[in-house]
């Protein structure tokens, strides 16, 4: 299926406020096959959280915008990468604001490019390295064995809240929001009403004031009426995730994510930025994404442990003998590997995915700042394993098991490629 594309406006951020954005190229093409490597500190979403507290508090350096602000709203659109802005940025009034009022740039997503690592971070102020979340899936060797940390529970179970650890035993200790509280700003979080019911979530949104929504025009409803109700200094940030959701099930390029980027676009015009516009003075809007998304095909995943049986005899055990099953996902294969045979199982598997992936040490890209500034959480590297697989553009390579890790999306991400790694950071000022 062809890519959806309609011709690309232009841009007219010359002038106004936007001349105060560092003016700097995130464009970042490395490695075979176009991979993008995060740009730390010169435009990447780990830059967004030390930004946000410099323009709410003053505090700290320069960072991916300038000023000083009494409130920042910040709209976190859940997989709206760069593939689905740069199309669209001419014909949707709510994007042509940003264009013709403010700014709009091209920044990195992390790696791994996945919700994880970003979410974390946004709350935390940390990158995967730092904080030691980088997926929904990995091995903690707290309890020697694989689990999911946004469901607090086992790899192998599916009950929420299961998870026989303290969050503070195994998540970061500090929050943005308490950091910002101390400076006296307020923050107020709205996100669907599910996801704050994981213990993850209670934790690393301490220091907020939760507002749970069922919908989306609900939630930019009450945004609206709480920045006006709301004197300031304040931030508010709304995590809006049906994009992504769509995306996996129906693909980058089908019909029904064009629709819910529809849906999304005409409701934050309709229902919160037309009212909110020209009204609040010392006001930013920013708006961003964790990751894009890539076009994949649940008929071509490989599963190793399936096609190249033999691959099994690398594997690490835990103190029961079963062998530890792979973390991260299709798109970013993390694998746990028996010392002394590193440098074996890559030769096996790079010369069997060779064309489809890339496999790498860990270890390597961890040195070579792939995964975010020191210091390095004490339990990454073990999290984290000693060989990352990374399929090209439309390649998953995976896990079968007993068939409970079948790949069923059309739309990924995890990986370096520029439709997942690249994303917009938006910027407007609600006073103009």
């Amino acid at each position: 299926m062809a890519d959806y594309a309609i011709p690309a406006g232009q841009p007219s951020a010359s002038s106004g406020w936007a001349s105060r954005w560092l003016a700097r190229e995130t464009s970042a093409a490395l490695g075979n096959r176009g991979f993008v490597r995060p740009r730390y500190g010169e435009g990447c979403f780990a830059d967004l959280p030390p930004t946000l507290v410099r323009l709410l508090t003053g505090r700290g350096g320069a960072g991916l915008v300038e000023g000083r602000y009494e409130k920042v709203v910040l709209l976190f659109v859940d997989a709206f990468g760069w593939r689905f802005f740069e199309p669209r940025r001419g014909h949707y009034d709510f994007l042509r604001y940003f264009d013709e009022r403010g700014s709009a740039r091209k920044i990195t997503a992390q790696f791994p490019s996945t919700t994880a690592a970003h979410v974390t971070c946004m709350q935390t102020g940390l990158g995967p390295a730092q904080s030691g979340v980088f997926e929904w899936q990995y091995y903690e060797p707290a309890v020697d064995a694989i689990i999911k940390p946004l469901l607090w529970a086992l790899g192998d179970s599916h009950e929420r809240g299961s998870l026989a650890l303290a969050p503070e035993q195994i998540l970061p200790h500090g929050t943005i929001y308490q950091q910002l509280a101390a400076a006296g700003v307020p923050s107020y979080v709205f996100q669907p009403g599910a996801h704050f019911r994981s213990p993850y979530s209670q934790w690393t949104f301490r220091g907020a004031q939760l507002r749970p929504y069922r919908t989306l025009p609900a939630a930019l409803a009450s945004l609206r009426l709480l920045l006006d109700e709301v004197p300031g200094p304040a931030y508010f940030f709304l995590y809006f995730d049906g994009i992504d959701g769509v995306g996996h099930d129906h693909g980058p390029a089908s019909l029904p994510i064009d629709a819910e980027i529809d849906a999304f676009l005409r409701n934050a015009e309709r229902l919160f930025l037309r009212h909110v516009a020209g009204r609040h003075e010392d006001t930013l809007l920013l708006v961003t994404a964790d990751h894009g998304m890539t076009a994949v095909d649940p008929a071509t995943a490989i599963y190793i442990d399936a096609a190249f049986p033999e691959c099994k005899r690398f594997m690490r055990r835990n103190k029961k003998g079963t062998i530890i099953a792979p973390g991260g996902s299709p798109r970013d294969m993390f694998l746990y590997i028996e010392d002394g045979q590193v440098d074996a199982a890559r030769a096996f598997l790079a010369a069997r995915l060779e064309g489809r992936a890339e496999v790498r040490r860990v270890d390597e890209m961890l040195a070579a700042g792939y995964f975010g500034p020191a210091p390095v959480a004490e339990a990454f590297p073990a999290r984290a394993g000693e060989l990352v697989i990374l399929p090209y553009a439309g390649e998953t390579v995976w896990w079968w098991g007993n068939g409970e890790y079948e790949q069923t999306f059309y739309g990924n991400h995890g990986g370096l490629t520029a439709d997942e790694m690249e994303t917009p950071l938006l910027a407007c000022e609600l006073g103009r």
